[in-house]
Formats: C-alpha cells, structure tokens, sequence
C-alpha cells in the first residue's frame, strides 16, 4: 500500500481493492449458481415407479417388462391430469391366460413380453375425458375408451392415430384424433 489517506484517515487504495474483492466475490457466486442450475439441469430425476401395479395377476413380478416408453409417457400423463395414474392403473401386463380370461384379443398389447398397453380407471365420464385429452397431448397414439376405463397404448406395430370404442370396433364416445 502506498499510504495515501482519505478524509477519514482510511487507505484510499483499500476502499478500490474491496471494490475488486466483492466484484470478484459476485462474479464467482454468480458462476458457482449457473454452472449449478446446469448440473441439476442435466441430472434428470429417475422415475420411481412400482412395477408391482402392473402385474398380471396370475404372474408375480410380470410387470417388470412393462415398455419403459409407456411409463415415461404415463409419467407425463399423471403430471398433466395432476391425476394420481399409476393408482390407477386397471391392467398392465398380462399372461396369455389371464389376456384370455378378461376377453383380451389376441395379439393384445398387453400381453407378456410386449407389455405396451395399460387401461386406467376412469369413475366419472369428467375424469376419462381428462384423461383421453391429455394422452394425446404427451404422445399417446392409440386410445380405447370405455365407459369406466381408457385403454393406453405405445405399439407400433399397430395402426397409429386411432381411438376406439368398447365393445372393440364400436365409435368411442370421445375421439381426440377428430
């Protein structure tokens, strides 16, 4: 320091190096926060979800093959409808014998080891048309609505775009690709 002195008897050098000090401080807070922000950005949160509700009901365990598609775009659906979706959950995976017992067709997509469909409780027509609406707005490409319940799907293999009513073939009462 050189000594010079301010008024008030304090190095007017100091008050300049402080000024640094706490520029340098701010910019290195700032850079500490944004490189921060894209960490937590990048670290996408994993997705719990209990296999066990998609089970079919003759085989422990079978929901493990569930489409992990399907569940990413389930996820969304719960997110948009704040609806609780994966307690919702009617039928996930399924046996040939249980697709069988239900009056599942026969290439189901339900059915083990495609395991890309499930059907979602729907108690009130409000809650299954909220429900069908925004299926299609997180991706959903094949819906079937019944009366209590909506049908989701991610074969493609099958035809893409399409809604279908229950009876299988009948019109659905609510159609989101019209």
């Amino acid at each position: 320091m050189n000594g010079a002195k301010n008024e008030k008897g304090n190095s007017s050098v100091s008050a300049v190096g402080n000024k640094k000090w706490h520029i340098g401080l701010g910019m290195g807070i700032t850079a500490l926060v944004v490189i921060g922000v894209i960490g937590m950005a990048r670290h996408k949160k994993k997705i719990k979800i209990d296999l066990s509700r998609f089970d079919s009901p003759d085989q422990k365990g079978s929901g493990k093959c569930m489409d992990r598609e399907l569940l990413k775009k389930l996820h969304q659906l719960a997110k948009v409808t704040r609806l609780p979706i994966f307690e919702m959950i009617n039928s996930g995976a399924r046996s040939s014998y249980w697709n069988t017992k239900v009056g599942g067709v026969s290439n189901s997509s339900h059915k083990i080891p495609i395991c890309k469909a499930v059907d979602i409780k729907a108690p009130t027509t409000a809650i299954r048309n909220k429900i069908v609406w925004a299926a299609k707005q997180v991706g959903f490409k094949r819906i079937g609505v019944g009366k209590t319940f909506v049908h989701l799907d991610t074969d493609e293999t099958k035809k893409q775009y399409v809604a279908w009513g229950y009876p299988s073939g009948t019109t659905p009462p609510i159609n989101p690709f019209v």
